[in-house]
This record gives structure tokens, C-alpha cells and sequence, in this order.
């Protein structure tokens, strides 16, 4: 589950407020464009408004795109029956947005230069030195990391904020990832691992995992108060994250319609396409047509679906 992560002072300091920020996708994004242009105004030459991973390596720029996809309506990619539809109108339009906003972001100078390269770990970073002014990224771990180390004032800092809205006012949907048990074929202890699911779903089993996971689950079912308070006072980073990923709308995985979609995500077809915008030179409808072509060929090799 994604949410935004914020910097406030570094919001104030640019003369907004956190109230300030629109509530629509790309209004959403571009206020932080504003930020950046503020900031380098008074001086400030080492902070860039947005942390997006447009990069080839680890899951973050899987989800990065995937979300951007979903909020311009392409959640149909890859529908319940398992079939792929990038001959649908909508899904093409969304997979040629998602392609351009982050990839005309990095090449305006809104994302840090070094973006391109960042691993998983590497967005985190450059949130934790201060020098993105917001993160789109799973979890709030984020979050938890900066407490661990004793930081409570850059804790309290730090604005955990869902999805923004479509750009046409309509809730984006969250894509969830799940904790999963698979049993390969042939597997010889089926009955074992069927005993640790009886173990894993026990509540205080669960309650283990979520405190020493620095809040990177979302707990199936749990009282309310130890949903939203840390230590017993109300805790905005872990209200604002069970708001979006138990309260608000959600998707599965694309790949569980479909495991050929989890080998697109393991060659980061999609995001190659970014890389042909920003080191090629491709206008984004070519690199959409390039994609396609690649995600085609995986799904006609791995036709098999996800019934039920």
C-alpha cells in the first residue's frame, strides 16, 4: 500500500500549507512542483519537490507506476478472468499517462537526477535527508524508521497523507499486496505449511508481526485503538495509512488475475518504457507501443489466469 509521505516545515517553508495541497492526481503532484520553485527561490538548491522511483530496479517503481496506471482509469489492465486489454481505449490512454507524468517530472528537474539508478532503499533516503520534499511509497516504514532512531521531532514532521482523488474527482483505489502462502507444485509438506497458516493467523501471532514489521502490514482485523495510537496518544501516520488501506477503496495485485503479470513487473516492462522517454528520446506513445509489444509476448507465453 502506497501513501505520500511529506515534509511539512519544508511545505511551510516554501509558504504553503499542508491544507494548501489539491485533492486531485495531478494537481496533487504539481503543487510540489510549486514547492521545489519556492524553495530554490530563497536559495534552497538541494531539494527536489517529488520522489518518484522512475527507475528499472527493485518493486518500488512497479508500484510508482501501477498507481499512477490506476488513477488514470487503467485498473482494467488485466481484469478478474485473467485476460490482458491493451486494445481498450482507456487502458491505453493510462498506460500513455503513466508514462509521461513521472518521465516529464524527472526531465523538468522536479525528481532528483539520480532517480534513474535508485533502488528500493534509495527514495527512503533521500526522504530521511530531507532532500525530496514528498515520497509515494509502500508503507510507513518510512515513518517508523525516522522514530526508531530517536527522531521524534522529524516524526511529527512528517505528513502521512492517502491517494489523492482521480483528476476527475472520483477515489483512486489502493493496490494491495497480501501476505501469502504458495504451495509449488509437487510439494512434498503441504500439511506443515498448512499448520503455519494456523499459526500465522492468530491474532497475537499477527500483533507480533505488525510491531516488529515498523508498521508495514495492515492488520485484517484489529480493535480500533490499536489501529491509530502509539503508546496510547492518536498516531496521524498509522490513522491516516489503515484510512487508505481499510478504509478506502483497494485492488488486488494485477498479477493475481494473471502471474504473466508478475513477469512483467520482474523485467519492469513498463518502466523501460521510461527509461526509452528519458535516456532515448521516445515521445511516450511510442514507448507505450513498445511495451505492449514486450507485455504481449510474456502473456501469450504464460497464458494461464487466476479463476475463482
Amino acid at each position: 500500500m502506497l501513501p505520500n509521505h511529506v515534509w511539512q516545515p519544508l511545505v511551510e517553508k516554501a509558504g504553503y500549507k499542508i491544507e494548501d495541497i489539491p485533492k486531485t492526481w495531478d494537481a496533487y503532484y504539481d503543487f510540489f512542483k510549486d514547492v521545489q520553485k519556492k524553495l530554490r527561490a530563497q536559495g534552497v538548491r538541494n531539494v527536489y519537490g517529488l520522489g518518484l522511483n522512475v527507475t528499472t530496479n527493485g518493486n518500488d517503481p512497479n508500484n510508482v507506476f501501477n498507481y499512477f496506471l490506476t488513477a488514470y482509469g487503467g485498473q482494467d489492465i488485466v481484469t478478474k478472468d485473467g485476460k490482458l486489454h491493451l486494445d481498450d481505449p482507456k487502458v491505453k490512454e493510462a498506460v500513455i499517462k503513466a508514462l509521461t507524468y513521472p518521465t516529464t517530472a524527472y526531465k523538468e528537474g522536479f525528481v532528483p537526477p539520480s532517480a534513474i539508478n535508485w533502488n528500493d532503499a534509495d527514495d527512503n533516503n533521500a526522504f530521511h535527508a530531507k532532500t525530496i520534499v514528498m515520497d509515494l511509497d509502500g508503507t510507513i516504514s518510512t515513518e517508523v524508521a525516522v522514530l526508531s532512531q530517536g527522531k521524534k521531532e522529524d516524526y511529527d514532521d512528517i505528513v502521512t497523507m492517502g491517494l489523492a482523488l482521480s483528476n476527475e474527482g472520483k477515489p483512486v483505489p489502493s493496490l494491495a499486496g497480501n501476505a501469502s502462502r504458495p504451495d509449488p507444485e509437487g510439494a512434498k509438506n503441504v500439511e506443515v505449511a498448512k499448520d503455519f497458516l494456523k499459526y500465522f493467523i492468530q491474532p497475537k501471532v499477527n500483533n507480533e508481526l505488525l510491531k516488529t514489521g515498523l508498521g508495514r502490514e495492515h492488520p485484517v482485523r484489529c480493535r480500533r485503538s490499536s489501529r491509530t495510537t502509539r503508546g496510547g496518544s492518536p498516531d496521524p501516520h498509522r490513522a491516516a495509512y489503515v484510512e487508505q488501506g481499510l478504509l478506502g477503496p483497494t485492488l488486488p495485485q494485477f498479477w493475481v488475475y494473471n502471474p504473466a503479470y508478475a513477469q512483467v513487473q520482474n523485467e519492469h516492462a513498463f518502466m523501460t518504457g521510461w527509461m526509452d522517454i528519458i535516456q532515448g528520446g521516445m515521445a511516450p506513445q511510442a514507448a507505450a507501443e513498445k511495451a505492449f509489444k514486450r507485455v504481449e509476448e510474456i502473456f501469450a507465453k504464460i497464458p494461464d489466469s487466476v479463476e475463482g
